[in-house]
């Protein structure tokens, strides 16, 4: 389960990629070699006893100092994923991503923040945001990962992406326009700002664990290993649960 954030369904998507082939498809050898090592990763809470552990503090991780407040209940467990639409280590890491979130535990939560560090990156924060109030998020992180990375588009103004929301998410103008400056969305974009500060976050994509731990860029770790980590400090994390806990 992810909190604010839909999953990427790219299958009806196909915008201006040569031939009209699907972003999934362009994913699709990524897939069939990650779902072999993500599923094993993610196959019980148990195996993080007996797998050796092969992920080193301060190398692949860090713990985050001081320990930060998570928006979960307890018994659960809050992953947010700092992210930007531009970087291309964010579009190679979506399927691996993707394939970890559709096997974690039930009570293992994922938070998509858009990370915010300077203009160019406030509007693609914003257009998630908005994608977001009007509901979708989903197929608009597929259209924009795809306009930027596959199509080679810059998406550098704001009309760049109300022609994006409205030629292929079927979004009115005006509903974007007064979506795009709504005080939800500046208050979203704010609070996205506050959390990439609180964890110090200089590069993406990075992952925080239940406000404990921090890893992703800069920590030695291919996009499988990424999600490996990610996956192995979450279940540290459910180890340390209360008995009875969910």
């Amino acid at each position: 389960m992810r909190l604010n954030f839909c999953h990427t369904d790219c299958s009806d998507y196909r915008g201006d990629i040569p031939g009209g082939q699907r972003v999934t498809e362009i994913f699709i050898n990524k897939l069939a070699v990650v779902g072999v090592v993500t599923l094993s990763l993610v196959a019980g809470t148990g195996m993080a006893a007996t797998v050796p552990v092969a992920y080193k503090e301060t190398v692949n991780y860090i713990p985050v100092m001081p320990a930060q407040p998570v928006s979960v209940n307890p018994g659960q467990i809050e992953v947010l994923e700092f992210f930007w639409y531009g970087d291309p280590h964010c579009f190679t890491l979506e399927p691996y991503l993707e394939s970890w979130d559709k096997n974690k535990p039930s009570n293992v939560l994922l938070m998509r923040i858009p990370a915010a560090l300077n203009p160019q990156w406030d509007l693609a924060a914003r257009a998630y945001y908005t994608a977001l109030q009007l509901n979708v998020s989903d197929k608009a992180s597929a259209a924009i990962y795809a306009a930027i990375h596959i199509s080679h588009k810059s998406l550098a103004t704001v009309a760049d992406y109300q022609s994006l929301f409205t030629s292929q998410l079927g979004i009115d103008a005006r509903q974007f326009q007064n979506t795009w400056n709504s005080q939800a969305v500046n208050a979203q974009l704010s609070q996205a700002k506050v959390l990439a500060q609180r964890y110090g976050i200089v590069k993406v994509p990075a992952f925080t664990v239940n406000g404990k731990w921090l890893t992703g860029a800069g920590f030695h770790l291919s996009d499988a290993q990424t999600m490996g980590a990610v996956n192995w400090l979450v279940q540290r994390e459910l180890a340390s649960l209360p008995s009875g806990s969910p």
